[in-house]
């Protein structure tokens, strides 16, 4: 397995640009900004991940989460994000690429979120070249 382990200072100002950018309302817990459910597939797309081909055009499949706390404005994550799968397949277009990550976030030790997606490459796919 791949994995690609990095750093995450989580700002208000990340949390204020991406709630906006995906027009979510935004919370506070006890005056401090609480992160929207999806943000952590944000946090890995800033790192250079070895195993996928900037080059190429990625879509998400799916994706979950799991929150064991919630996920604050201030928080300094130590993330780990994990190739768990890479699966070939034929879709009607052409042949895919599934890339199965898992993504754990934990700040001061203690996990914060988890979270799994499905990437797919498109870069074969008949309808890109016209």
């Amino acid at each position: 397995m791949n994995k690609l382990e990095f750093a995450y200072h989580l700002t208000p100002e990340a949390i204020l640009a991406y709630a906006h950018s995906i027009e979510t309302p935004l919370q506070k817990i006890d005056g401090t900004w609480l992160a929207p459910p999806t943000m952590p597939v944000t946090f890995w797309t800033l790192a250079d991940v070895p195993w996928l081909d900037k080059e190429r055009t990625f879509i998400h499949g799916s994706q979950s989460f799991a929150y064991e706390k919630p996920l604050l404005a201030g928080a300094h994550l130590d993330c780990v994000l994990t190739l768990t799968r890479m699966e070939q397949k034929t879709g009607h277009s052409g042949a895919l690429t599934l890339y199965t990550h898992l993504l754990e976030c934990r700040c001061k030790g203690e996990l914060v979120v988890s979270a799994e997606t499905v990437l797919i490459s498109l870069e074969d796919h008949a309808w890109k070249k016209r």
